[in-house]
């Protein structure tokens, strides 16, 4: 049976990023602690359903006899999504089970699971290698662990405590997850980088070898990476995570068919969706969230404009019926504009601080820029994760974006069943040329744009700004030559308060005017889009030059360096632009 990929539909397209709820354990569990086993994994999957609501709920099983199979069970019952990585070729991986009746059981779990495919072999492993048991095999095993342990945002471990040296058993994945997976099932890790790869959740499980394990039997126990300050700590930045991924979710459940248009536009911006049919299926998704979380970015960019703007318009509002009530019209009413337009700003604070607008706009603008490298990455036959290059510096801040990423990565993941020509047909230097033409010329005119676009508005808004100031200062002069050349004019006189409150206020608006292009940060970000501009110039240049010498390690090499580039880039943009925007309203 033939699956077809499925294309991009706003209106039906899921986009939500899921909980991952990584599995590993003991297949020797005893079938009578089945029961209570299964009610502590569902108590995890209630808890996590209920605080996080707009988030879907997704189990990587490889489903191995014991604590696989049982978790996947309780994920089916409960809703959940059930994806299954294989360690082996389908068929081969079979041999395991010895009993019918675990064939059969396996053949059932991975007919009702949603997304199932192979991983590919360890690097040395041979299909010859590994069809007996020894190293090799097991390290097939250990490989479908380290996949388990790096994409889960939560590891089930069914596990009786014990440590053990066993490649690919369970003491080892928990492990991975708690202090990091080593080459070869990772790229190898730096001696201080941090581990971020989620708790785990032990349950402490008896189990036929071993009915006596550490700890008391059946209870939950929560672990944290190493590398932090306490439990506590970790405990609080993982939870972050989890709810900034749930908030995105319901943004895009509230407004991506509102939306709809835009997401079509800003995904047909990046691919034209003829050009897009040829791209493999897992690309395709990846082009579909970044349609996503692009057009949440611009949505809430707009409604962070307005508001800044707003901000600084009630500002002035509340000087000029300062201004207009001491030297015009004394009037009550006009007074009252002064605390009304302060008191509106105070609320506009508040409301924009709590619905995060500056916050989402950045993050999401941060999660489609990691989306658009993994993208092109992934087009031209990288297997490298933007989660692993992406916002380092910034885990406590940003690391849901990471998450995010590794979730999606999980669901483009193409399904055994599925039949994708596209981006197959495709030879190597044809892939390249396609990442020239939709990423590397795509982002140098789009820099050279906003390049000019940015030095026009700082330039603009410079000179009104200058003009202003310069105004009222003509006017303090001019004021104070007819206080020396016109003897009455000290006196009350309509024309002398009018000239004082414009007096007063053209350096005001002037320096809100100032005040708001330093806020959006143009300057910074005119001498940001220039540097951008001659890096993708560079690219384009060189990776022109590797095309044509038919360099396809070295062209790959630099599309990934490119990439690291734009990603560090960028991370950095974020950080800036959540600094300026931490204070804007204070500063309002």
């Amino acid at each position: 049976m033939t699956a077809t990929p499925q294309r991009f539909d706003p209106v039906v397209n899921d986009s939500a990023i899921p909980i991952i709820i990584g599995v590993t354990g003991h297949r020797d569990i005893r079938p009578t602690d089945t029961p209570r086993l299964k009610d502590q994994v569902r108590a995890i999957f209630s808890e996590l359903r209920t605080k996080h609501a707009a988030t879907p709920l997704l189990v990587l099983s490889p489903l191995a006899e014991g604590a696989d199979r049982l978790v996947a069970q309780v994920a089916l019952e409960e809703g959940a999504r059930l994806v299954v990585p294989l360690p082996l070729p389908r068929e081969e991986y079979q041999k395991d089970f010895e009993t019918q009746d675990s064939k059969a059981e396996f053949k059932d779990l991975l007919r009702q699971a949603w997304k199932r495919f192979e991983l590919p072999l360890v690097k040395g492993n041979t299909f010859s290698s590994i069809q007996d048991p020894g190293l090799e095999r097991n390290r097939q095993y250990a490989l479908v662990g380290a996949y388990i342990a790096r994409h889960s945002h939560i590891l089930i471990a069914l596990w009786d405590g014990e440590p053990t040296d066993h490649e690919g058993g369970t003491g080892q994945i928990v492990d991975f997850k708690l202090n990091g997976i080593p080459a070869p099932f990772a790229r190898a890790r730096k001696p201080l980088d941090i581990v971020d790869n989620g708790p785990v959740y032990q349950i402490v499980t008896p189990r036929i070898r071993n009915p006596h394990p550490r700890g008391t039997p059946f209870k939950l126990e929560i672990r944290f990476p190493d590398g932090w300050e306490g439990s506590e700590s970790l405990e609080r930045s993982s939870a972050r995570v989890l709810e900034q991924m749930n908030t995105f979710n319901d943004d895009a459940r509230r407004l991506t068919k509102a939306l709809a248009s835009h997401l079509k536009t800003n995904r047909g911006i990046v691919i034209p969706d003829q050009e897009a049919l040829d791209l493999s299926e897992k690309a395709c998704f990846i082009l579909d969230q970044y349609a996503v979380a692009d057009t949440l970015a611009q949505h809430f960019q707009k409604r962070r404009r307005l508001t800044l703007a707003t901000l600084f318009v009630l500002a002035v509002l509340a000087m000029l019926s300062f201004e207009v009530y001491a030297h015009l019209l004394a009037h009550p009413f006009v007074l009252a504009a002064y605390p009304l337009s302060l008191a509106s700003a105070v609320s506009l604070y508040l409301l924009t601080k709590r619905k995060g607008f500056q916050n989402k706009h950045l993050d999401y603008r941060a999660l489609a820029e990691g989306l658009r490298v993994q993208l092109f990455w992934n087009v031209a036959g990288l297997s490298e994760e933007v989660a692993d290059h992406y916002l380092r510096q910034h885990r406590t801040e940003l690391e849901w974006i990471r998450n995010a990423i590794r979730g999606w990565n999980v669901l483009a993941e193409p399904d055994l069943s599925s039949v994708d020509p596209g981006d197959k047909a495709r030879g190597p230097a044809t892939k390249l040329e396609f990442v020239v033409k939709h990423w590397i010329d795509n982002q140098r005119g789009f820099f050279d744009r906003a390049t000019t676009r940015d030095h026009g508005k700082l330039a603009r808004r410079g000179n009104l700004a200058k003009s202003l100031f310069g105004f009222g200062l003509v006017l303090a002069v001019l004021v104070v030559a007819l206080h020396l050349l016109v003897p009455d004019f000290g006196k009350s006189s309509h024309w002398r308060h009018l000239l004082i409150v414009v007096m007063g206020m053209t350096p005001a608006i002037a320096a809100a005017i100032s005040g708001y292009a330093e806020k959006m940060a143009f300057s910074a970000q005119a001498k940001r889009y220039d540097w951008m501009k001659a890096l993708f110039d560079r690219a384009a240049n060189q990776l022109t030059n590797l095309v044509e010498k038919k360099d396809g390690a070295g062209a790959q090499q630099l599309i990934f360096d490119l990439g690291k580039e734009a990603l560090e880039e960028n991370g950095d943009w974020v950080m800036i632009h959540r600094e300026k925007t931490e204070d804007v309203y204070k500063g309002a």
